[in-house]
């Protein structure tokens, strides 16, 4: 798994060598620092390292086909491109053709509504696709109060896009009702839960729609780490060579 990840993190630094990057540019960007990125990527998946094996093999097969678009998508939006290309992983798995078996499909996973909403023709086009869920991330995002802390607001709007903007507004209004903080994600998550179970656990013997929606937010808060410290070493590795 380590010589895995060293080895992502290598293939940046070999790529600006062969271009005629000089010795003494990379030597500041010594072996210490790539342990040290291994080390911290390792501690997030240290209970799922299979996961983080296929993970940074897209990162390198796939991510770099579609990073134009995620940071397009993001010019406008209150957050940065690597949110919207952890969204994209949770959602696809950066596979433009994905479709489930509920009919939602491409990138980002939009249902024809949603399409339909953003203004999004084709949603297995990935450029198409990508601009639409950031789109409508940046709406569930607009939707919530002002005073909610950013980091908090941020997870509320990704448990939207999962859910639908109604089901938080509940679990917030609830949340208040039981003397907790509906501007924290951690108080919200724990009423969500009983929100989801309330609403939908007579559909089926076997609900899990709450756990989903849980692990939802806590995948794409590691994805969204793990892509926030790969860039890192890339702006790092950039500011030592200028």
């Amino acid at each position: 798994m380590k010589k895995s990840l060293k080895h992502s993190l290598f293939s940046f630094i070999a790529l600006l060598a062969v271009v005629g990057l000089e010795a003494p540019a990379l030597a500041s960007f010594s072996q210490q620092n790539v342990n040290i990125f291994s080390e911290e990527i390792e501690f997030l998946w240290e209970d799922d390292p299979i996961g983080l094996s296929i993970f940074l093999e897209r990162t390198e097969e796939r991510l770099p086909r579609f990073e134009n678009s995620f940071k397009q998508s993001s010019v406008n939006l209150d957050v940065h491109w690597t949110l919207i290309a952890a969204i994209s992983y949770q959602e696809s798995h950066w596979n433009p053709k994905a479709i489930s078996d509920t009919g939602v499909r491409g990138m980002m996973m939009l249902t024809q509504k949603t399409a339909k909403e953003m203004g999004i023709k084709k949603r297995t086009n990935a450029e198409q696709s990508i601009l639409g869920g950031a789109n409508y991330f940046q709406k569930n995002l607009n939707r919530l109060p002002k005073e909610i802390p950013k980091l908090d607001k941020i997870w509320m709007a990704l448990a939207s896009y999962n859910l639908g903007f109604m089901n938080i507004n509940l679990a917030r209004e609830l949340t208040l009702k039981n003397g907790g903080n509906p501007n924290l994600w951690s108080d919200v998550s724990i009423y969500l839960i009983k929100i989801l179970i309330e609403r939908y656990a007579n559909e089926t013997n076997e609900f899990e729609k709450h756990v989903q929606a849980i692990e939802y937010v806590k995948r794409i808060q590691l994805y969204y780490q793990t892509l926030s410290i790969l860039n890192r070493e890339k702006e790092m590795l950039l500011l030592a060579v200028n």
